[in-house]
């Protein structure tokens, strides 16, 4: 047994002297062009002006220095450099079998790639080899083992770097300080850490770069056949310029990787500036609300596969709106997005550009002209539907909304409902974006909305006052390539009616027998209340060519019919209503309080378009902006004066004016006759016949006897 002993121990001594006699004996370096052919032969240009060095105890393991990479055509041109790698086995397990390695080091990577102005690239040169020397790949035994056994103490990539340009693109991409660092690697799914940490450089030709910095820090496991892998505890930190990072927490599970990889965990952003986070990137925004997209969260769970992609249970913070509901692609294919979210309350006016003190001009607005993205409407594929139980827009409040957006083919359909000052609204829309202008058409419709507390949210009640509940409805059609366009060839109608509507401070009655005094000289005072109650109200509006008229308007206010026509036009800003007024019978007129009608018919049944309001539309006052006709007020007194003339007057000029009618009738009864001598006189000179004209003749002869 001491022999055998002895024997066994000869035959492990022999190799462990041999491999020491190796390292120390032969110098690594003598192999060296060796190596450098054997790469030239394959295509490469292979230069190694560090020094190849052994290491053997604790570990065994080899060092490479100073090694650079190019294509033989270009030998000064680089494509990748290496300041130092080594790889250290631990040595005591290779007696046994076991494959363990200790430490795997690259430090000083530098990779450059480039494609031309022709398209290709820097590193196709290293395949271009002569097809006919390429050997094919050892196929893997059928009965090769599946699992994989790997023990790594720790990998390291350090100070490297990746550098891409494309000279047709004129894009360039660079990753910096890149610093890659696992510990405790094995495939046994147990959990091992990684890092990495590097900077990212994007440009483009004729634009400021993008600078970000990027930090991962997560546990990592993979089991024997890499067919699982488990992330946890992970976290991302995207840095851009001295905004405050965005933070990404993660966990994942990754099963079936090699076959049908699917994915399943928990994703969440904590707490960001949204808006310091834009603004670094690149873009400042300019909001009604300073303190707008200060705060943003999310958190979700994340479920997919290599077919679609859903976040479940989806909570999202922005600035003081809460969201909940589901995110998913279910075609990465075809990008088809479904969206379901609902939220608390929102105010959109925070969101949206704060109002310019300058008017713009048309002129202004024409430049400003924005261009509808057809492109990206035609490929949209897309079954959105977002609920909220209160928004704010342009300073409208509406509740309970329901919009739903569906899209696809270039063809997008929109339904809106929501209820809003104690009514009900309803709006639908089709947006068909498959030529080379949208074509939109759209039907809406409200219900019992309450005036008053809108005019207050618009902050128009001070100078107008409206109360009472309308209903309208709407259809109508626009088509173009800008949203200029889309409003200049805007084509709608829109019908309206109400019950107990009243206008503050305007009185129109009032106005109304102020004219008739002011024509019969009366000087009765009368209090007035400071407003107009109508009975009832319906009207029709057409909006054509920027321009808005309402063709027709009718309602009952007091006594009185009033009616009223005028336009709005959108692009001077500027509107203009002409408002006729008539007293239907003359019971009513004789309940009129404060007019001098006495007992005339004068004012019964007649249309007086005496009240002319026009100004800004943007800035409508109707006690500044509505007063008297004077051209129609004119004209006015004059027919009155007439009439009360032949009331007074009335036999003395009926009889004056039955001498002159008379006279005119002789006068004209002359004349006829006048005229019809000449005509017959004519008539004889131009058609005479033979035998009239011997008639003639013989009448004119002396009579032979």
């Amino acid at each position: 047994m001491k022999t055998l002993g002895k024997i066994l121990l000869a035959l492990i001594a022999i190799p462990v002297i041999a491999v020491l006699a190796l390292v120390m004996l032969v110098d690594v370096n003598r192999f060296k062009p060796h190596i450098e052919n054997a790469a030239k032969e394959q295509g490469i240009a292979l230069s190694i002006k560090g020094d190849l060095g052994w290491n053997l105890w604790p570990s065994i393991g080899v060092e490479i220095n100073d090694l650079s990479v190019a294509a033989l055509a270009t030998p000064q041109q680089p494509l990748a450099e290496l300041t130092r790698a080594s790889l250290l086995l631990k040595l005591m397990p290779l007696f046994s079998g076991d494959f363990q390695v200790d430490h795997l080091l690259v430090d000083g990577a530098r990779i450059n790639l480039a494609v031309d102005k022709a398209g290709t690239g820097n590193w196709e040169a290293l395949t271009n080899s002569d097809e006919g020397d390429a050997k094919p790949a050892a196929e893997t035994p059928a009965d090769a083992p599946a699992d994989l056994t790997l023990d790594i103490q720790d990998i390291s990539l350090t100070n490297s770097q990746v550098n891409y340009s494309d000279a047709q693109s004129g894009q360039k991409l660079a990753l910096r300080a890149i610093n890659l660092h696992l510990s405790d690697v094995n495939t046994r799914a147990e959990p091992f850490p990684l890092t990495l940490a590097l900077s990212v450089e994007m440009a483009q030709d004729g634009a400021a770069p993008l600078l970000l910095d990027i930090a991962l820090n997560n546990n990592l496991s993979v089991d024997a056949q890499l067919s699982d892998i488990t992330l946890s505890d992970g976290e991302l930190q995207l840095g851009v310029g001295k905004a405050a990072p965005l933070v990404l927490g993660y966990q994942m599970a990754l099963s079936d990787v090699q076959n049908k990889p699917a994915y399943k965990g928990q994703l969440s952003v904590k707490e960001t500036n949204l808006r310091g986070l834009l603004a670094a990137l690149g873009t400042e925004l300019e909001t009604a609300n300073s303190d707008a997209l200060k705060q943003f969260s999310l958190s979700a769970a994340i479920d997919g596969n290599d077919q679609q992609l859903q976040l479940t249970n989806l909570v999202m913070q922005l600035d003081k709106t809460r969201f909940d509901g589901a995110l998913a692609i279910t075609d990465l294919a075809n990008t088809a997005l479904k969206v379901d979210l609902k939220g608390d309350s929102i105010n959109v006016d925070d969101y949206l550009p704060p109002p310019s003190e300058v008017e713009a001009t048309e002129s202004t607005a024409a430049q400003e002209d924005t261009p509808l993205p057809l492109e990206a409407i035609r490929g949209l594929n897309l079954n959105a539907k977002f609920a909220l139980q209160r928004m704010i827009i342009k300073q409208m409040a509406l509740e309970n909304i329901l919009l739903t957006v569906n899209a696809k083919n270039g063809v997008v359909n929109q339904s809106l409902t929501a209820k809003a000052y104690s009514g009900d609204v309803k709006f639908t829309s089709k947006t068909d974006a498959r030529s080379d202008k949208a074509a939109l058409n759209f039907d809406g419709a409200v219900q019992g909305f309450e005036l008053a507390p809108l005019l207050k949210d618009l902050q128009m009640d001070e100078k107008m006052a409206l109360s009472g509940a309308i209903q309208a409805n709407t259809q109508g059609t626009a088509q173009g390539a800008t949203v200029n366009q889309l409003m200049t060839s805007m084509n709608s109608t829109a019908n309206f009616s109400g019950a107990q509507v009243r206008l503050a401070p305007l009185n129109i009655e009032e106005q109304f027998c102020k004219l008739v005094n002011l024509v019969t000289q009366n000087q009765e005072q009368v209090t007035w209340d400071a407003f107009t109650e109508m009975r009832q109200l319906d009207g029709n509006i057409v909006w054509r060519d920027q321009v808005i008229s309402l063709n027709s308007f009718n309602a009952g206010v007091s006594q009185l019919l009033l009616a009223s026509t005028g336009k709005i036009n959108l692009a001077n800003d500027k509107y203009e209503f002409k408002l006729p007024i008539k007293i239907a019978s003359a019971s009513e007129a004789a309940q009129l309080k404060g007019c001098s009608l006495g007992t005339t018919n004068y004012w019964v049944d007649r249309g007086l378009s005496l009240l002319l309001c026009k100004g800004s539309f943007g800035a409508i006052d109707p006690v500044k902006d509505c007063g008297f006709d004077k051209n129609a007020l004119g004209d006015l007194t004059k027919d009155f004066a007439e009439y009360k003339l032949r009331e007074k007057h009335g036999a003395k000029i009926e009889a004056a004016e039955q001498k002159v009618e008379e006279k005119k009738q002789e006068v004209k009864q002359q004349v006829e006759d006048k005229k019809q001598e000449l005509i017959n006189k004519l008539q004889n000179k131009l058609f005479k016949t033979p035998a009239s004209a011997a008639a003639s003749s013989a009448a004119t002869e002396p009579v032979v006897e």
